[in-house]
């Protein structure tokens, strides 16, 4: 699933395409996705109208022009891809979108470029909402503080974390305490600041709250410089992969060696999801 670092990287390619532009036209091969796409909603909001700002919150993609928002979410498998042809070259392409270039100076002509949404699985969704809904949209009222821009993250997840009996694991990729933090990076952030995942959260010490807060921060800045994590379908929006998979220290690896000390790497579900973890580093 594309966590945060790969919705950032590519949020930050589509800035580039689409700010300051105009969606000309939406092309949508299917009604549904997770949910039904709001086409004529979609349409009214953000066609024709220029695109003022392309940014993230959590894990969906906001496209913002004057009179609504545009939100993308990739699921599991979901990816938005750049081309120069109107026809997708990309199975599972569910939705097309013209982009008229309006930086061209006055007497050239206007360039085309296409931004296909593709997901095999189909458990991403494209919705939209006007601007006065945005703030309090379902999918977004709820959602905890942005980790590379809460003051005192630390301070945070230690208050959030008091009486809670869920592992730390878990309690970190809740959406309502933190955003973000999904599986791969909630594993490297835990073994970074030698904390097991199955520890409770109300038992973690303060501490140790101030070593995850500073390693989930670390990691994300990490990733979202190599360009994220590529397994099976992530890309960018130019179809390169992201390589902070070479640096990923215990995800994937059970059976492998630990490059801090030598002991085997564990694997486990917590929550139903794959953990890896060192027996002998995280306590």
């Amino acid at each position: 699933m594309p966590e945060l670092p790969e919705v950032e990287c590519l949020t930050r390619a589509v800035q580039e395409v689409l700010e300051g532009r105009t969606i000309s036209e939406a092309v949508f091969h299917r009604p549904d996705l997770r949910w039904p796409i709001p086409t004529k909603e979609f349409v009214d909001l953000l066609v024709g109208s220029p695109v003022l700002k392309v940014r993230r919150r959590s894990k969906y993609m906001l496209v913002e022009t004057a009179k609504g928002c545009g939100i993308f979410h990739l699921g599991m498998t979901g990816n938005i891809l750049m081309s120069q042809e109107e026809e997708p070259s990309w199975k599972h392409t569910h939705a097309s979108f013209r982009i008229l270039d309006q930086k061209k100076k006055q007497g050239q002509d206007s360039l085309s470029l296409y931004l296909h949404f593709v997901d095999p699985r189909r458990f991403g969704c494209i919705l939209a909402c006007s601007t006065k809904e945005l703030a309090d949209h379902p999918l977004l009222l709820k959602l905890g503080p942005e980790p590379l821009d809460k003051v005192d993250l630390a301070g945070h997840l230690w208050e959030r974390s008091r009486g809670k009996t869920v592992a730390v694991k878990s309690f970190l990729m809740d959406a309502h305490n933190v955003v973000g933090v999904g599986n791969i990076y909630a594993n490297e952030s835990l073994f970074r600041a030698r904390v097991r995942p199955t520890r409770q959260a109300s038992k973690v010490k303060r501490l140790e709250w101030d070593r995850i807060a500073a390693e989930i921060q670390a990691v994300l800045k990490e990733a979202i410089i190599a360009g994220g994590t590529s397994f099976r379908d992530y890309r960018h929006a130019d179809g390169k992969p992201g390589y902070f998979e070479l640096a990923l220290q215990v995800y994937g690896r059970e059976g492998d060696d630990c490059g801090q000390c030598s002991s085997v790497i564990k694997h486990k579900k917590i929550g139903g999801r794959a953990t890896y973890y060192c027996p002998q580093c995280q306590i």
